[in-house]
């Protein structure tokens, strides 16, 4: 194996190719460079398909991790707004919130430069209704490249950032 290669866990679904990063099994922080730059190699894989973005988040984990007043400016930046917010509840209790809003031009900017890919909770970037880059609570970053050209254009873009990788099929 490569010196310090990430590990991509590697499944066709259908006519599209899933790419997984797993945060544990890699063992980088959420704020490494070299995870961002699988972020950002997955972004210009599929920057030209994506339409719709989905946010799940918690407040008081949000406000930790970015303080009380960017949270709410970056929920409102994002498009969160009261006719799109759905509350996710345990026992009652809201345990989360979840929008869905238009993927801009100003929103792939955010993602493309963000410091630390765990800013929020669990996000979805979206080609209509499927998904193409998934970030699950710290678990995974996931690449659903929908064709040939956008799975090799985020391998290339891999190659271009010097970041080494190993692909790993899963069954």
């Amino acid at each position: 194996m490569l010196l310090n290669a990430i590990i991509l866990y590697t499944r066709r679904q259908g006519e599209a190719t899933s790419f997984e990063f797993n945060v544990f099994d890699n063992q980088f922080a959420t704020e490494n460079l070299a995870v961002r730059k699988v972020l950002m190699a997955m972004l210009a894989a599929v920057s030209n398909n994506l339409t719709d973005l989905e946010v799940e988040y918690n407040d008081s984990i949000l406000v930790e991790k970015v303080g009380a007043k960017h949270a709410g400016e970056l929920l409102r930046f994002l498009g969160a707004t009261k006719e799109n917010m759905r509350e996710n509840l345990s026992n009652g209790v809201v345990v989360s919130r979840t929008f869905q809003a238009p993927f801009t031009e100003e929103r792939y900017e955010y993602f493309y430069n963000l410091t630390d890919i765990a800013q929020l909770s669990h996000y979805r970037l979206k080609e209509g209704e499927d998904d193409r880059i998934v970030f699950y609570f710290t678990r995974y970053l996931q690449l659903i490249a929908p064709d040939e050209k956008s799975r090799q254009a985020f391998l290339d873009r891999l190659e271009a950032y010097s970041l080494p990788y190993k692909l790993v099929p899963i069954a």
